[in-house]
């Protein structure tokens, strides 16, 4: 009667550990439950405003209160957000970093020195050289509009790519 009930045991075994990996997936996966994932249309939305008044140039009190109620959304709506779409939005928030570091940094300081993160930042971001000797008058210094016009538009590259490879926003 033993011999008969080992199979048993086994099936069973093998039916609650699928029922426990089906339940687990079925909670974990984004598209399998009831919540729209149109969070990253949502940061989309907000970040439009942001890349616009960065363009037309602003102070860093301004771009700092700003850039924070950014992130503020950004973090509240993640979760809403399909999770390839993730890593455009993180790429976004890095970017939108460092504009602020670079605003903090020009408010705080003389444009005759040279940031202490450039090193940092131009090995992160080797399109920032190119802010490196941009205007004619200084060329040898870290030109902030330069900067801050190459991070932008990588913002928007990174924008319009995450709509490419999704539904357009």
């Amino acid at each position: 009667m033993i011999a008969l009930n080992a199979p048993t045991v086994g099936l069973n075994r093998i039916a609650w550990h699928v029922l426990v990996i089906a339940f687990f997936l079925l909670f974990s996966c984004d598209q399998l439950r009831n919540q729209p994932l149109t969070g990253h249309r949502d940061i989309a939305a907000a970040l439009r405003p942001l890349l616009d008044l960065g363009y037309a140039g602003l102070d860093y009190p301004t771009y700092h209160t700003e850039f924070q109620a950014f992130q503020t959304l950004v973090r509240q709506k993640m979760e809403e957000t399909p999770h390839e779409m993730r890593p455009y939005v993180n790429t976004i928030v890095t970017y939108l970093q460092v504009a602020d570091k670079v605003l903090e940094w020009h408010a705080q300081q003389s444009e005759e020195q040279q940031p202490p993160q450039l090193t940092t930042w131009v090995a992160d971001y080797p399109f920032l050289k190119a802010a490196l000797g941009a205007r004619l008058e200084a060329p040898h210094a870290f030109d902030t509009e330069t900067a801050l016009q190459l991070l932008f538009e990588k913002t928007d590259e990174t924008l319009v790519a995450m709509q490419i490879k999704n539904k357009p926003i």
